[in-house]
């Protein structure tokens, strides 16, 4: 138990009041009971998109107590004004998860985006991990929230080639996992594909997609690599992701930036880019229903508050691209509803 309060942004929004009557009501429900009509899986078991404006999540250090990892989420929501809308976890590929993160983020109406660990897809697809597998859908099932579920991302790259394997055995694993996750009754996932946003240039992503009937949510991951990253170009998050969203917005599945992020170069210019993709986000990439920021310093310093002005800038980001309930389909008379790790 948490020997502190935790702290947590405040709120007036209406949204807020009524993430906390669902949550109320769930009290009430039996153990393993989903409560319909809440503002992310809109009545129904998987995770549903937002039909208008995109949500924005983090991921966060993941090391340090529970009160710690918390207060990281509840200082991020602080400093946006608002709460997130995913909450990016990474889970090693023997972990028992969901645990106490992904409750409590269901639990404080954020949505769990779990990063699955790869493993060698021979091994998945010969069969050697069925058991974890199994093991891995149950719990997922007994959890009855909705969860994002992200495996092996950034297959397409070479740091994971030796385990990715060719294109035909990650498209085998990945069916096999999804599979077994079918024939355990699991209704309460949605898949994340997540290659490289570069992939899409080269052309090596796509020939990892295992298929419409395998994924739910297309992802990339990219970042603007410069300065820190000798040889590196300064690129805008429109220029990293345009590949990826014209191959992927032609699939009509919700998309997703599964990572990205921004360093300091000169004064103002790491905010300026996180306006611009504010503006992008809006605009022309429309169909991108979700973005999630690394917020550490790993490697290189992606941090939202490396300065007061990409501080502010983020901060109006998550505003502008904060989803907003759909309105009611006149033609039904019926509401639709609300709407390690990388880089290494």
């Amino acid at each position: 138990m948490p020997t502190q309060p935790l702290r947590r942004a405040r709120s007036s929004h209406p949204w807020m009041v009524a993430v906390l009557a669902a949550l109320l009501a769930a009290a009430t429900m039996a153990p393993g009971a989903i409560a319909a009509g809440t503002s992310k899986n809109n009545g129904a078991d998987n995770v549903v998109p937002p039909k208008q404006g995109t949500w924005v999540g983090t991921y966060q250090d993941m090391s340090g107590s529970r009160l710690a990892k918390q207060n990281r989420v509840a200082d991020v929501e602080s400093m946006i004004g608002r709460q997130e809308d995913l909450d990016h976890i990474y889970e090693a590929w023997t972990s028992t998860f969901p645990g106490w993160r992904e409750a409590w983020d269901n639990a404080n109406g954020r949505v769990p985006f779990v990063s699955w660990a790869p493993a060698s897809t021979t091994a998945v697809k010969s069969g050697r991990y069925d058991g974890l597998i199994r093991q891995r859908a149950a719990a997922v099932k007994a959890a009855g929230y909705p969860i994002l579920l992200e495996w092996f991302w950034e297959m397409d790259g070479a740091r994971n080639k030796h385990i990715a394997g060719s294109p035909a055995a990650f498209i085998a694993a990945w069916r096999r996992i999804h599979t077994i996750f079918d024939k355990a009754g699991v209704t309460n996932v949605s898949w994340v594909w997540c290659p490289n946003a570069w992939g899409f240039t080269t052309g090596a992503a796509p020939k990892f997609y295992p298929g419409d009937a395998y994924v739910d949510w297309i992802c990339a991951n990219g970042y603007n690599w410069a300065r820190g990253r000798k040889g590196d170009e300064w690129r805008s998050l429109e220029w990293t992701f345009q590949p990826f969203y014209d191959w992927g917005s032609a699939r009509g599945k919700p998309l997703m930036v599964g990572e990205f992020g921004v360093q300091e170069r000169r004064a103002g210019e790491k905010a300026q880019w996180l306006r611009d993709a504010a503006t992008v986000l809006t605009t022309k990439f429309t169909d991108i229903k979700a973005v999630v920021y690394f917020d550490v310093k790993k490697r290189y310093d992606w941090r939202i508050n490396t300065s007061a002005s990409a501080q502010s800038a983020f901060r109006a980001l998550a505003r502008t691209l904060q989803a907003r309930p759909a309105a009611p389909d006149k033609s039904t008379n019926s509401g639709d509803g609300g709407g390690q790790p990388p880089p290494g």
